[in-house]
């Protein structure tokens, strides 16, 4: 059975805790040394790291020798006959993927292997614009970058590491980016244009979700890093296919509400949860501390808003009432309790008070500037949302036993503050104020560490 990957600082609490254990009879020995024998050595773990940074060092030497080997047939392109460019780019994709075959398969060199792998990716990509330019296709040029993404995709699926995941989310933003912010307006390609559907990029979750899987199915946290923000991507730049580009504050605010929902989703500590949290987080905090200036919602009341600005609101409604449906059926059939659905989506909206909240908050602040276009309530709403998310964040960091969110919930209670006397009290209070504040600020800080401090303190007694 393969061993649990376990950080350094989780292993030195298991040992210290073991032989604790050992000493107040808890455990045998015996115990104690098959449960340590679940997880990874200290040996493995730091043969890990290695691989890691080895990993990393020889995707970047990849890059720059496909790169290198690109330039030098540049050079030479235009001397080339046609036949040779061919061969050549065809020599290039075979040979480094059968070089790759090879090194995995039977010489079980798995680390060189996959750097192969993503060398022979890059080749392919470089491969198709070639060909292209050989026979003088001027075709739809995003496209070319969608079909790279498409050959680089089983490759992610089959191999172990970051590093070809790496090359597809990349090339999936790019393309997404480049359908929808230069041609959103040419209409939805389906056997054709169809002209009254904007271009949306909207084969992308097809192709991001198989890659999400794999990370959920590998336990890769970090894979799932890389596909959250690629996916929260795509669904910002709808409102610039569907040219609503006037509602993208509210939308962006709604979008990181629904990365908290789903976020809220998992179990309580689940580390799946933590890119979806952080991204949403980023996302829907950076939207309210805008909101939180009555200038800037002065200046969105002013823009001509679509009435279509409200169905794409009720969208990012509908896929939150679905996710919390869905999470509700799930937990129903895995609690030994089972309680009706009801009772179990009632639980979970009272869990995920704060991300539908901000879900509600931008929805109604949508529908406000339709109807009303007012700035004043969103400004002071905007900052009341302020300090309820930095709330909400120091009770994950409590709830989850996690300094990272609390520390994010007391820094943005002091970024709210210093922003608030700024904007407010500025010329008023001058140089002396802002010392004050700072002192103020400082001495905040110094009680929130005294009290982290003393609630770890027993857990290490």
């Amino acid at each position: 059975m393969a061993k649990r990957c376990i950080s350094e600082n989780q292993r030195v609490w298991l040992v210290g805790q073991l032989d604790d254990w050992q000493l107040q009879g808890v455990l045998s020995a015996d115990q104690a040394d098959r449960i340590l024998d679940l997880y990874e050595t200290q040996a493995e773990l730091s043969e890990r790291k290695r691989s890691t940074a080895l990993l990393t060092l020889m995707g970047v030497a990849a890059l720059l020798v496909g790169l290198g080997a690109l330039l030098l047939i540049g050079y030479n392109w235009n001397a080339m006959p046609d036949v040779l460019k061919l061969l050549l780019i065809f020599g290039m994709i075979v040979g480094t993927q059968g070089a790759g075959f090879v090194l995995r398969f039977n010489r079980h060199a798995t680390l060189l292997s996959e750097v192969v792998f993503f060398l022979g990716c890059l080749f392919y990509g470089a491969g198709i614009f070639l060909t292209a330019q050989i026979f003088h296709l001027n075709a739809h040029y995003p496209d070319g970058v969608w079909w790279w993404a498409v050959g680089v995709l089983p490759f992610a699926l089959c191999l172990d590491t970051l590093l070809v995941h790496t090359l597809l989310v990349a090339l999936l933003a790019i393309w997404c980016g480049m359908e929808i912010i230069r041609f959103g307006e040419i209409g939805l390609w389906f056997f054709g244009r169809w002209g009254g559907i904007p271009n949306g990029a909207y084969s992308l979750p097809l192709l991001a979700f198989p890659g999400l899987m794999w990370a959920y199915r590998k336990g890769s946290v970090a894979t799932v890093a890389l596909y959250v923000p690629l996916l929260a991507w795509w669904i910002i730049l709808q409102p610039i296919a569907w040219d609503m580009e006037e509602e993208t504050v509210y939308f962006i605010g709604a979008v990181g509400g629904l990365m908290l929902v789903i976020a809220e989703s998992h179990s309580s500590g689940a580390p799946f949860a933590i890119p979806y949290r952080l991204f949403g987080v980023l996302l829907a905090a950076g939207v309210l501390l805008a909101m939180s200036f009555h200038e800037f919602n002065e200046e969105i009341q002013r823009s001509a808003f679509d009435a279509r600005s409200g169905v794409l609101a009720l969208v990012i409604v509908m896929l939150s009432m679905a996710i919390i449906s869905v999470t509700a059926v799930f937990k129903r059939h895995q609690s030994p309790e089972k309680l009706s659905v009801v009772s179990q989506i009632g639980q979970i909206v009272r869990r995920q008070w704060l991300p539908i909240g901000l879900v509600l908050l931008m929805v109604m602040l949508q529908l406000w500037h339709l109807l009303i276009g007012e700035p004043i309530l969103p400004t002071i709403v905007a900052n009341i949302a302020m300090l309820f998310l930095a709330v909400w964040l120091v009770g994950v960091g409590l709830r989850e036993d996690r300094g990272q969110p609390f520390a994010a919930g007391v820094l943005y209670f002091l970024l709210w503050a210093v922003v608030r006397y700024v904007d407010l009290f500025g010329d008023f209070g001058g140089m002396l104020g802002a010392a004050v504040m700072f002192f103020l600020c400082g001495g905040a800080l110094f009680g929130v560490a005294f009290y982290w401090r003393q609630r770890r303190r027993p857990q290490h007694d």
